[in-house]
């Protein structure tokens, strides 16, 4: 004949005691998690960090100088309040056709460029030397992604111009391409006008109104060149395009702070 044993009241006591601890640890643990991933926050990509008024910083290692055809990358880490995990915005270039990038091509001079397009702030570089006319031609692609989706994404486009001066190797017009649905808005020139015009597509790009007007970089008139942009979402990546309509000389870009909505984690 099979003896059942059973507990003594002393054991049932001593593993409920053991017991109990465990099954709290287990179900304090998903709090933290749900917290993190159900709060948004207003995140802030801010390229020279000027502004102090928030929670949010951001470190941007220079991207490399050594390859000026093929892919470059670099990404942003941006670290938001306590209990958020940072968030990283990547940007990567490929050039397609004969254009060179510059050096300086995905990288931020707060020295040289202070306030890209009157915005108060530096910026990120796209640079295109010894260039070839014409979108098949020539042109800088770059994918801009995001660690996880992100709403009411807003940014600037500066110091979309051109230049008319043929012959002394400063001869361009930008032309600019973004993916995605979006709103945008442009300087207005007065007389119901607008410094930009187009609709930021392949076939009707953004660009100057006419081949020879020059935006200043920063400072007075800087924002000349500007396309304001803001992206309802939710967004994952973008895609810039880039490329000249004329010339041979030298032309650049900027891409302003990014702001957008986003989770903790």
């Amino acid at each position: 004949m099979n003896e059942v044993m059973l507990p003594s009241r002393r054991n049932v006591v001593r593993t409920a005691a053991w017991t109990v601890p465990v099954v709290a640890a287990t179900v304090g643990a998903p709090a933290f998690a749900a917290s993190c991933g159900t709060t948004s926050h207003t995140w802030r990509l801010d390229w020279g960090n000027e502004n102090t008024s928030d929670a949010f910083s951001t470190a941007y290692p220079a991207a490399p100088t050594t390859n000026a055809q093929g892919v470059r990358s670099g990404t942003a880490t941006i670290t938001g309040p306590a209990g958020t995990t940072p968030m990283t915005v990547s940007f990567t270039s490929t050039s397609v056709g004969t254009d060179t990038r510059t050096n300086n091509n995905l990288r931020v001079d707060a020295g040289t460029y202070p306030s890209i397009g009157g915005t108060g702030g530096t910026g990120l570089l796209l640079q295109h030397q010894n260039i070839t006319s014409g979108r098949a031609n020539s042109r800088q692609e770059v994918v801009i992604a995001f660690g996880r989706p992100v709403t009411n994404l807003q940014f600037s486009v500066t110091d979309i111009d051109s230049n008319d001066q043929q012959g002394n190797n400063s001869d361009f017009y930008d032309q600019v391409e973004l993916t995605g649905t979006r709103s945008y808005t442009f300087t207005s020139r007065g007389g119901g006008n607008t410094y930009v015009v187009g609709a930021g597509t392949s076939n009707d790009p953004w660009h100057m109104y006419n081949n020879n007007t020059v935006a200043n970089d920063s400072g007075a008139n800087s924002d000349r060149g500007n396309v304001n942009v803001t992206y309802p979402g939710p967004v994952s990546s973008i895609t810039l395009t880039y490329w000249t309509s004329r010339g041979s000389g030298n032309q650049a870009i900027f891409l302003s702070d990014f702001t957008f909505t986003a989770f903790g984690c």
